[in-house]
C-alpha cells in the first residue's frame, strides 16, 4: 500500500511540474523589416509655416519587381499628369512602383498603400499603418519602420522579394493636371534631379545611407532632402 502511495505521489509531482513547464504555442518565426529614414534641410512640416495654404508632401516610393531599371522616378518635368509626384518606365501599367508611403496633412498617420496594376499609378488599395512612424533628429527627419510583407504583391510575395528600388520624394504641389504650368511647384528626390533611386538587397541585414545633392536646390528647406538611410533588419517574434 505504501509502495502504491509513493508511486502515485511521484506521478502527481512529475505531472504537475510538466504542466508548469513553458512550451511555445507556436514555433518562433522570423522576418524582415525596413527602417526608412530621410532628413531635410529644415523641418518635417505638413504645411509651410510662412504660408499655411502651401502643403508639404513626403513620399517613399517602393518597387518590388526585382528589376532595377523600371523606376521609381520623381515627377519632374511636363507634361504632367498621373498622380503628380511619381512615375516609372511603364507607368500606364503601374510597373516600376508597387507601393508607397505618404506623410501629409491628408495622411498624417503615414499609411502605406499598394498601387493597382494597370491604372497609370492612380489607383491604390490596402492602406496599412506602418509598424512605426516618428519624427527624428529634432524634427528634421522622418523615420518609418515597415514589415517586408507590407510591400509584397500577388506577383511578388514576401518570400520572393530579393531587392527593392526606393526613392524618397517631397513636393509642395501635386502636378496632376497635364495642362497645368505649376510655376510655384518645388520638389526633391534622390540624385541631382530627383531621378535617381537606390536598389537594396533584402536578403542580408545591412544599412544603406547617403547624402543628396541637387542641381537645383529647393528654396523651401522643409522639402530639401539632404540625407537618407535604409536599414534591413531580421526580426523574430520570439
Amino acid at each position: 500500500m505504501k509502495h502504491a502511495f509513493l508511486t502515485s505521489l511521484l506521478f502527481t509531482i512529475v505531472f504537475t511540474c510538466t504542466g508548469c513547464a513553458r512550451f511555445p504555442d507556436t514555433p518562433p518565426t522570423t522576418g524582415k523589416q525596413l527602417v526608412l529614414t530621410f532628413k531635410v534641410r529644415g523641418k518635417i512640416t505638413l504645411q509651410d509655416p510662412a504660408n499655411p495654404s502651401v502643403r508639404h508632401y513626403y513620399f517613399v516610393a517602393i518597387d518590388n519587381d526585382n528589376d532595377q531599371y523600371t523606376g521609381p522616378w520623381a515627377v519632374a518635368y511636363p507634361p504632367y499628369g498621373g498622380n503628380g509626384w511619381v512615375t516609372s518606365r511603364d507607368a500606364d501599367r503601374s510597373i516600376g512602383v508597387t507601393s508607397f508611403i505618404e506623410y501629409s496633412s491628408a495622411n498624417p498617420a503615414g499609411y502605406l498603400y499598394s498601387f493597382v496594376p494597370g491604372t497609370y499609378l492612380l489607383q491604390y488599395t490596402n492602406p496599412q499603418p506602418p509598424l512605426r512612424l516618428e519624427l527624428a533628429e529634432g524634427g528634421s527627419a522622418l523615420r518609418i519602420t515597415i514589415d517586408l510583407r507590407q510591400v509584397a504583391t500577388a506577383t511578388v510575395p514576401a518570400d520572393r522579394i530579393t531587392q527593392l528600388d526606393i526613392n524618397f520624394i517631397t513636393t509642395n504641389e501635386l502636378a496632376i493636371n497635364p495642362n497645368g504650368i505649376y510655376p510655384s511647384r518645388q520638389f526633391d528626390g534622390l540624385g541631382p534631379t530627383g531621378q535617381d533611386y537606390i536598389t537594396i538587397d533584402t536578403t542580408i541585414d545591412k544599412t544603406y545611407r547617403g547624402e543628396d545633392e541637387d542641381v537645383t536646390t529647393p528654396t523651401d528647406p522643409d522639402i530639401d532632402i539632404v540625407s537618407w538611410s535604409v536599414e534591413v533588419q531580421t526580426v523574430s517574434s520570439r
